[in-house]
């Protein structure tokens, strides 16, 4: 109602002064009583607010100067002027809140504080979701997801449409909420890799989704090699880690537009493999290769989607097998990776099983190799017969690599709850026994800092 009430409220245009959109000069905004008046300059900023003013007085309405604010954006004059509405002045602010936006006019990045606003936000949602275990128990994996789709992504991505991160150490912390959350749910620890985060949820980064393709309101002013939102945009997809191909905004046309959101979904897909893929990134060896089963078509290779494995229903059982595929486990082949307690960091190739002392101690030697264990023997005896029974022409284990083993067993869905108890099994067998640690040389030894 406010809205047609104020639709008979015109101000002349002026090229000098208005803000010049697709062919359309920008005089004024309204969010329902929001009035938001722009000028690029002075005189024109108070022939605005005498214009709105007289309105007012003429339909029997007062304008509230108090509550009325004033920011400068840019250089900011030394001897400020004096706006006022009618005979009362308005204050000249450096930070305002529009339409939930946070503006600062003295920062390099106008909505700086937008993003501290907006991680602290979503880092207390967040951290209160996750509460909710301690009174519900831990959260299925999918139903977390649906709930920080719900509650937190927002924050996370609000006015990601007009805000470009052209400034990596404003994202970063929307980007540590985002991961810290992810990691939480997944039951992974903090040194665990990003990439398996979304290609095992299926989420999207958020660097990749705050990517907007321009449309022509800033075409001319990125042509003209002037700072604009079309600029912020070229320069975003410029930084991204792979090529996308932009065309020039002068000519662009709602085709390009898609085409150029479809090759940053492509990008998206193709970096988070390679991700995974890297031979300098080998914790992650256990997902190359994986396939995912579907309900109606043979098993396929997704480099981004929601793992089945995620819907084991007992948590205990799912974090233990999803730890073990993301290298985020307690086996010596990634905690004697870890620099702690005055020892190095240990080489590979001596990270060696704590029973067998032989083989190094990872996932497919655990699960599926090692034999000095008794009860560890005898456990895989029994889950190796199940796995026979439920799963038709199943290969024998002799028959391939335990690496390629393990693949196989965890694309079945339908026994996916079986190999997740049994990597849960397992776990609880090594973490009953202490790690072994090899002998180190005294020059490997960390020296304790002695300070004054």
């Amino acid at each position: 109602m406010w809205t047609l009430y104020l639709s008979d409220f015109k101000l002349l245009s002026d090229e000098t002064t208005d803000i010049l959109l697709a062919g359309i000069f920008i005089t004024n905004l309204e969010q329902a009583d929001d009035v938001l008046l722009i000028s690029f300059t002075p005189n024109g900023a108070q022939k605005k607010m005498d214009a709105l003013w007289k309105w007012c007085s003429i339909n029997f309405m007062i304008i509230n100067a108090i509550k009325s604010l004033l920011m400068i954006l840019g250089s900011i004059p030394r001897l400020l002027p004096v706006f006022r509405f009618g005979k009362d002045t308005v204050t000249i602010v450096k930070t305002a809140k529009y339409v939930g936006f946070n503006l600062n006019s003295t920062k390099r990045n106008i909505f700086e504080d937008h993003y501290l606003t907006k991680a602290s936000k979503a880092r207390s949602i967040a951290g209160t979701l996750l509460g909710l275990e301690s009174m519900v128990g831990t959260l299925p994996v999918w139903e977390a997801r649906k709930l920080y789709m719900a509650l937190v992504d927002p924050h996370l991505t609000h006015g990601c449409e007009v805000s470009l991160d052209v400034d990596p150490d404003l994202l970063k912390p929307l980007e540590d909420v985002q991961n810290d959350f992810l990691r939480r749910i997944l039951g992974l620890n903090k040194r665990s890799m990003t990439a398996p985060l979304y290609t095992e949820t299926g989420l999207v980064p958020l660097r990749f989704r705050y990517v907007k393709v321009a449309g022509e309101d800033s075409v001319q002013l990125s042509d003209e090699g002037k700072a604009s939102w079309a600029m912020d945009l070229r320069y975003v997809i410029h930084n991204l880690p792979f090529n996308v191909v932009l065309p020039a905004l002068s000519t662009i046309t709602p085709q390009m537009v898609e085409a150029v959101i479809k090759s940053v979904d492509a990008g998206l897909r193709a970096y988070l493999q390679w991700s995974i893929d890297d031979p300098n990134a080998p914790k992650l060896y256990l997902l190359r290769g994986r396939v995912e089963p579907d309900k109606d078509s043979e098993p396929i290779q997704k480099s981004l989607c929601f793992r089945h494995y995620l819907n084991v229903v007992n948590p205990k059982h799912r974090k233990a097998l999803t730890r073990l595929l993301l290298s985020s486990h307690c086996l010596a082949l990634e905690r004697l990776r870890w620099v702690e307690h005055r020892r190095p960091r240990i080489d590979r190739n001596l990270r060696v099983c704590r029973f067998c002392k032989v083989k190094i101690e990872s996932p497919e030697h655990a699960l599926l190799e090692c034999t000095a264990a008794a009860d560890l023997v005898m456990l895989r005896n029994d889950f190796l017969t199940r796995m026979n029974n439920d799963i038709r022409g199943l290969p024998s284990l002799n028959s391939m690599s335990a690496v390629d083993f393990f693949t196989l067993m965890i694309s079945y869905r339908h026994t996916i709850s079986l190999v997740a108890k049994y990597a849960f099994r397992v776990t609880e067998i090594f973490e009953a026994t202490p790690m072994h640690i090899p002998p180190l040389p005294l020059h490997w030894l960390i020296q304790p800092q002695v300070t004054d």
